[in-house]
């Protein structure tokens, strides 16, 4: 008898133990009916005192545990709860952030798109103010008083209001004679400061410290561009060749007239 109480105990207990709080409630009246239904049977005065507090050490160990587990599946249900609302406030924070996210691309494209409209209508605006200013300017140089006049040149007159006048000088210490022929010098000359677009009248003079009165094609001009011209001076009784131009200060003197535009 005292093996099949406490054997009984031990596996209601242990159904206790896997079981609901409501079921172990069930599970501890069924207990309570066994052990008394055993307590009024012929054979309970084998029962001893031992029995009784196993029995009770038994009911109080399964009691405890009934309280454990309620107090986990408490704390369990707690927890899954709180991961619930932390889950639902994640998906509701990334749906505000997605939200956000498109609302500054869309205001960043409109804010791009805003500015680029506005820096092609600045440029628009300046260009077109350039060219009037550009035709305003065109039109008072050719309204000013023409105060040089081209009668005729090498190439179709240009806007009467474009002739322009320049003038220069090689320098007498940095002209660079050439040697050509056998008592002649060539000398190349620069003026495409000048800004010339038609070929313009150029008129030379060749000056110096000595011998030019002794040489020739002081004053010839040849291969005039809207750049350039050249020129060839013949020395054949004082020859300029081998330095000797250079040691004699000669250089070249010019004007030149042309249209600008």
């Amino acid at each position: 008898q005292h093996y099949y109480i406490t054997n009984n105990l031990r596996k209601n207990n242990q159904l206790l133990l896997m079981a609901s709080p409501v079921n172990m409630i069930l599970g501890f009246m069924l207990l309570l009916a066994s052990v008394s239904s055993t307590n009024n049977s012929p054979r309970n005065n084998i029962i001893d005192e031992d029995d009784v507090a196993d029995l009770k050490d038994l009911l109080h160990s399964s009691m405890q545990s009934i309280i454990l587990l309620n107090d986990l599946v408490t704390k369990l249900t707690e927890k899954v709860a709180d991961l619930t609302i932390s889950f639902a406030d994640t998906k509701a924070d990334m749906r505000n952030l997605k939200t956000t996210v498109e609302e500054e691309r869309a205001n960043l494209k409109t804010s791009v798109e805003e500015k680029m409209t506005n820096l092609m209508t600045t440029v628009d605006s300046e260009m077109a103010n350039l060219k009037t200013s550009v035709e305003e300017d065109m039109a008072d140089l050719k309204a000013s008083p023409r105060e040089v006049m081209i009668v005729s040149g090498e190439e179709e007159a240009g806007e009467a209001g474009c002739a322009r006048v320049c003038s220069g000088t090689t320098g007498r210490g940095t002209t660079n004679w050439i040697d050509f022929s056998s008592t002649s010098v060539n000398l190349s000359v620069d003026i495409s400061d000048c800004g010339f677009v038609k070929v313009p009248t150029v008129t030379i003079s060749v000056e110096g410290n000595f011998y030019l009165w002794k040489s020739t094609g002081l004053a010839a001009v040849h291969d005039t561009t809207t750049t350039s011209f050249s020129m060839y001076v013949d020395g054949p009784k004082y020859d300029p060749q081998d330095g000797n131009a250079e040691s004699w200060g000669w250089n070249v003197e010019w004007i030149s007239v042309g249209y600008i535009c």
